[in-house]
């Protein structure tokens, strides 16, 4: 015992005798030995400021009077100190309808989307049988790397009027079923169908919060008499809280960020005309020209995206001590 603890105390005499000076000479040393990591890094370090924070200076775009000849910085300002565009898409009744849609569509993904790969998982680690376990995971997830394009027009050549659906029904002597056309049948189709998309990918996650979940509890549960199900309510989901819960942070940002992509694939003119906030800004800045307004209301949904994010993160913090930063 007094060799461990002489052991101990040499080792921390060695952390203290790390003196600023040396960490900084240290730091210098690791730095000119990873510099070809860092050379590695740098593409991939300019390709994201160039997609992902040089197009912020578009933002300028929300609070100017635009016009094409002029470019971004040659438009003069909006009027209202530049807060016109804002002002004009409070004002437009169709802006309200498309907020609501879009936090309906998305408060509905959130009910149903965000358990599915809890509840996936968990299945997923009952199953013994390794072979069909991980064929389940991979047959889960394989939808996450198809294109949201891609997975709309599946979804129309499956339900479409002259789909799939209906080629196995009219042979059977049944009436043909037209989905896609039906307004109240639009919401579940989407909420289904991101389902289907994501619910892999999410599952993986959980399922890698499981592995490292340590077996004792489990042993020491089986010995107190816990049931499979009393196993999984009192040490599975309690491990997984934490990943729940940041989770449900970066979930919480998207309330009002609908995807483009899919609403604007299943979406037709018999079924579902309305509006979420992601295609009314491509209908302000693609089919009408205002770029400027288009951009404004981009903005708009960045701001309150990163509240609700903010909010989340805050409450979270406060109620289970789990946040982001």
């Amino acid at each position: 015992m007094s060799e461990l603890v002489n052991v101990t105390i040499e080792s921390e005499r060695k952390d203290n005798s790390q003196t600023p000076k040396n960490r900084k000479l240290n730091g210098k040393n690791s730095f000119g030995k990873n510099i070809p990591f860092y050379l590695i890094l740098l593409p991939a370090v300019i390709t994201v400021f160039m997609v992902q924070y040089l197009p912020m200076f578009g933002l300028l775009l929300a609070f100017k009077d635009y016009n094409v000849r002029q470019g971004i910085f040659g438009s003069p300002w909006a009027e209202m100190s530049g807060f016109a565009n804002f002002v004009q898409i409070f004002q437009t009744p169709a802006f309200l309808d498309s907020v609501w849609n879009t936090l309906w569509l998305n408060v509905l993904s959130l009910i149903f989307s965000f358990p599915a790969p809890i509840i996936l998982a968990l299945l997923i680690n009952e199953i013994g049988h390794t072979g069909f376990k991980r064929t389940v995971q991979t047959i889960s997830y394989l939808p996450h790397f198809l294109s949201i394009a891609a997975v709309t027009t599946m979804v129309n050549q499956l339900l479409g009027n002259y789909g799939l659906l209906n080629a196995v029904l009219q042979p059977l002597g049944l009436e043909p079923i037209y989905l896609l056309e039906q307004e109240k049948a639009f919401v579940p189709t989407y909420v289904i169908t991101e389902i289907w998309q994501t619910v892999g990918w999410g599952t993986i996650v959980y399922l890698a919060t499981i592995t490292g979940i340590n077996s004792d509890l489990y042993e020491a549960a089986q010995i107190d008499g816990a049931n499979r199900f009393q196993q999984v309510l009192n040490i599975t989901l309690p491990s997984i809280l934490p990943t729940t819960m940041i989770l449900l942070i970066m979930k919480m940002g998207t309330l009002f960020g609908s995807s483009f992509e899919m609403v604007y694939g299943l979406q037709n003119p018999v079924a579902w005309t309305k509006d979420v906030i992601a295609t009314a800004i491509y209908k302000y800045g693609i089919g009408q020209g205002e770029f400027e307004v288009s951009t404004a209301l981009g903005l708009m949904q960045g701001v309150i995206a990163f509240s609700l994010t903010f909010v989340a993160n805050t409450i979270s913090k406060k109620v289970s001590d789990v946040s982001m930063w």
